[in-house]
């Protein structure tokens, strides 16, 4: 995660924002801004989620500074996944929202898991 901080302040900067600001969108304080930037301290996954939200990057590009590849389509393996998508295909289209954000939200505290594992010195 060594890069994070760097990563935030050049993310930040190339969006013209200053810390305060930044700040303020997240709904944190500035010093805790700073700290992230400087490595002092690590933030939690949910303003991850934020921040990468208010920065309009993917969490990769936030926690590595590039995206990883992303499979176009695939086809679901999992027979009871693949029913269920099928069940939510037909429901109307605000479910259908619920259950992308939903799924989404699983899927970014996974990549943010897997990130800072693999920063966690051993």
């Amino acid at each position: 995660m060594a890069d994070f901080g760097k990563n935030l302040a050049q993310l930040r900067q190339a969006r013209k924002l200053t810390q305060l600001q930044l700040a303020g969108l997240v709904d944190v304080q500035p010093r805790l801004i700073s700290r992230w930037e400087t490595g002092e301290t690590k933030p939690q996954f949910d303003h991850v989620v934020r921040l990468a939200e208010v920065l309009e990057v993917s969490l990769d590009v936030l926690m590595k500074g590039e995206e990883t590849a992303v499979m176009t389509a695939f086809d679901v393996g999992n027979k009871r996944l693949k029913e269920l998508c099928r069940k939510v295909d037909q429901l109307p289209s605000e479910d259908q929202d619920v259950v992308c954000h939903v799924m989404d939200s699983l899927v970014r505290k996974e990549q943010v898991k897997a990130v800072l594992a693999g920063a966690l010195p051993r």
